[in-house]
């Protein structure tokens, strides 16, 4: 459905029933029964309409007070708010192009870039935010009507097209019809909810089965915290799985023995991870070791050859933090933060480092040259650090592997002087979608002489944006610190030479006794009172 078919399927929409009349005549067709092909439909109504007043006497807010003139603006604005939210959903819907259609996945992926710069989201959350809208547009129209009448809060709305996600086309169009039929402008929240719940479950009951065997999975999932941890998730039949949990238990049970033993006999320790158990002589616990099997266990691959990993894990330390004068954090591959003391650990672990040279108050990484079409493993090192994601504006895609590095400006292969130069002033990672993105002349990037590279995505062109270059985090915060410590140690040597020379007592007699009260500032002030006042107990 093009964008011009979506905003006629909207105005159409706009032409719906209101609440009352929809939710009347639902009733009289349908009645409270089930259906043959449908799920039962319910009467869904409030039991008074929810209008400015009502709203009040709902809430016991007394009439006329500012209390009451605000909670009827906030009604408004929701109201308000829906119908702005039907108006995106309505504009997103334009920039939808089949999944299903290989040959339209350049489009795809260039109108979800144009999408997630305007948005400033990442591009998953546009591909998402778009299929959202296709499905209310045009999937669910009755329901998109009842939003873009301000009767739907958008938050509804939202959790509406989270709910059916999984559902077929036709199964959206039932959901969608009875929604629609509900008293959606004045039942509670609750209400609402489990309706929307009930409702959709009842397809989730009919719909086929998944196989156990179909849901095999290793997925690595965050924490939701940047505490330097991680969760590596294993899902599969439950056969399997406990004889998996069960080998590993019983392999930590014998290896737990083996530590003991080992204890006792002052011998070579198995699996002593951290050096735990030869600091203290206790074996590890079962949960420890469950993981330290794990992690030092070969895998087998029944003869295929994995390779090798192309580039090596960068562990970015700033160097006051690895000299213990500073915590600020470290990064791992450019991306995630790491306790410091888990940063000094693995620095401590390492034979050797690699140094990088950063602008001392901008943080911006110093360039090294380079003359040849492939970048040196330096230069890839180097924009690694620069690039630790996809280039591309809103691409959330790290470039550990599976990235490529690209010219801004074309290398000419046939007159290396006439193209752009293997620099780093002209080159970038890139995920391997995008650079086929870029080489299809689908996304235009321009690197300007400040650094900051101007992107140009759409043929023709859909929107433009420009992007700073990579900054170091760390070095403009330790180039403020280091700034006011000077400052600071100056001021102190003045003092203490103003004192050797007399200085002070010079202007001791010529102003006279200091009123410490009047040269106090307002901070030392406020210190000084609370230092004289009785403690809180």
């Amino acid at each position: 459905m093009t964008a011009t078919e979506h905003r006629a399927a909207a105005t159409a929409a706009e032409g719906a029933p209101s609440a009352s009349a929809s939710a009347s005549a639902s009733a009289t067709a349908y009645g409270s029964a089930r259906t043959v092909d449908g799920p039962p439909r319910t009467r869904v109504r409030a039991r008074v309409e929810l209008t400015d007043s009502s709203l009040l006497t709902r809430g016991s807010v007394e009439t006329g007070s500012a209390d009451a003139e605000a909670i009827v603006e906030l009604l408004h604005e929701e109201r308000e708010a829906s119908q702005r939210y039907a108006r995106q959903l309505l504009s997103l819907a334009g920039f939808w192009v089949d999944r299903e259609d290989d040959a339209l996945a350049d489009d795809r992926e260039e109108r979800s870039l144009a999408v997630a710069i305007a948005l400033r989201t990442t591009t998953d959350a546009a591909v998402v935010r778009i299929n959202d809208a296709h499905v209310s547009v045009t999937q669910m129209p009755r329901t998109f009507a009842r939003l873009a009448a301000g009767e739907m809060p958008q938050e509804w709305h939202s959790r509406t097209l989270r709910a059916v996600r999984d559902l077929t086309p036709f199964q959206r169009s039932q959901v969608d019809e009875q929604i629609a039929a509900w008293d959606l402008a004045s039942i509670p929240a609750d209400r609402f909810r489990d309706e929307l719940r009930q409702l959709v479950s009842w397809f989730e009951c009919r719909a086929p089965r998944t196989r156990p065997e179909d849901t095999r999975d290793v997925s690595l999932e965050g924490n939701g915290r940047d505490d330097g941890t991680a969760c590596l998730r294993i899902t599969g039949p439950i056969p399997e799985i406990l004889g998996l949990a069960r080998r590993l238990d019983a392999a930590a049970r014998a290896v737990q023995g083996g530590q003991r033993r080992a204890v006792e006999n002052d011998a070579p320790i198995p699996f002593d991870l951290d050096g735990e158990v030869s600091r203290h002589g206790k074996a590890m616990s079962l949960a420890g070791l469950r993981y330290a099997i794990l992690q030092r266990t070969v895998l087998d691959t029944a003869g295929v050859e994995v390779p090798a990993p192309r580039h090596r894990v960068n562990v970015i330390i700033p160097v006051l933090t690895l000299m213990g004068l500073d915590d600020t954090p470290a990064t791992y591959d450019g991306i995630t933060p790491l306790p410091v003391e888990m940063a000094r650990a693995l620095a401590a672990c390492e034979p050797v480092w690699h140094r990088v040279f950063t602008d001392p108050i901008l943080g911006s990484y110093l360039p090294v040259p380079a003359e040849r079409y492939r970048p040196s493993p330096e230069m890839v090192e180097h924009l690694r650090l620069q690039n630790p994601r996809c280039a591309v504006p809103g691409c959330p895609r790290p470039t550990t592997d599976d990235a490529e590095n690209d010219h801004i400006e074309e290398f000419d292969h046939v007159h290396p002087s006439r193209g752009g130069p293997t620099s780093l002033d002209n080159l970038h990672r890139l995920h391997w979608g995008h650079h086929d993105l870029k080489t299809a002349r689908r996304i235009d990037p321009t690197r300007e002489p400040d650094g900051t590279t101007t992107w140009t995505v759409g043929s023709p062109p859909l929107i433009t944006t420009r992007v700073a270059p990579a900054r170091d985090l760390a070095s403009p915060r330790l180039a403020k610190t280091l700034t006011e410590s000077w400052v600071q140690h100056r001021w102190i040597v003045d003092m203490e030479e103003m004192e050797r020379s007399g200085e002070f007592d010079r202007l001791l007699e010529e102003w006279g006794p200091v009123d410490p009260d009047v040269e106090l500032t307002d901070e030392e002030r406020g210190l000084r009172e609370l230092e004289e006042s009785s403690p809180p107990f």
